[in-house]
């Protein structure tokens, strides 16, 4: 229990910076997803909004098809809709953020940027 409390805390604190750290630099040369997490169990990326499943889809073949050395310089960077402290949309969001996290470790994306 007190681990997935630190997760959660470690999670919250890291989606509340907007600027990266001093001295880490992103290099987005391969290609950058920015992924607007709701609290509805979809995501907005750009203009489409689409079940999470979907874009776990898209972003395994998308980086099954690159390079070890483009998957270094490929960038997701996450952000969660604003929901109310507490809220079930605001446990689902949470709950999603985590799952796409994991996966994105799974496909072995190096760079994650929570905005």
């Amino acid at each position: 229990m007190r681990s997935s409390i630190v997760i959660a805390l470690a999670a919250w604190l890291a989606g509340c910076a907007s600027e990266a750290p001093a001295g880490i630099d992103f290099d987005s040369s391969a290609g950058m997803v920015v992924v607007d997490v709701a609290g509805d169990g979809f995501v907005r990326c750009g203009e489409r909004r689409l079940p999470l499943e979907a874009l776990v889809l898209e972003l395994r073949q998308r980086t099954r098809a690159m390079s070890k050395d483009q998957m270094v310089r490929f960038v997701v960077q996450l952000r969660a809709d604003p929901q109310q402290a507490g809220s079930e949309a605001a446990a689902r969001a949470q709950a999603s953020m985590n799952r796409l996290v994991d996966e994105l470790t799974i496909m072995g994306v190096r760079q994650v940027r929570y905005l």
